[in-house]
């Protein structure tokens, strides 16, 4: 059970993280920073500690479907990242949360359990 909280962890932070850090830098990557990364990894931790208490609720219902995941993905990265930091430019924790939650659903693609 603890390894699969992990994975959850792990899956999620890595899909809100550079997320994150494209919204932030509004697709300009040459401006990143340190502090960009901080903000973003903070933000992805936040997004994969929600996803994981989430996973208490009802994991067999939506932990297997790899749209209510990407949605789910997608809303707890906007609000994580809403929380986090204080935005650069309107929209931008939408803006994050949609991107988290696409990269969510084409990794489900690409990485099989």
């Amino acid at each position: 059970m603890f390894k699969e909280k992990l994975i959850i962890f792990f899956r999620r932070t890595s899909e809100a993280v550079p997320a994150c850090l494209f919204a932030m830098v509004q697709g300009n990557l040459v401006i990143i920073t340190w502090a960009h990364w901080v903000i973003a990894l903070r933000t992805g931790a936040a997004a994969g500690f929600v996803m994981v208490v989430m996973s208490y609720v009802e994991p067999k219902t939506w932990l297997h479907n790899k749209y209510t995941t990407g949605a789910l993905t997608g809303i707890a990265t906007a609000l994580s990242d809403y929380f986090v930091h204080p935005a650069g430019f309107t929209g931008e924790a939408i803006a994050t949360g949609f991107a988290a939650a696409i990269l969510c659903v084409l990794y489900s693609f690409v990485v099989k359990n």
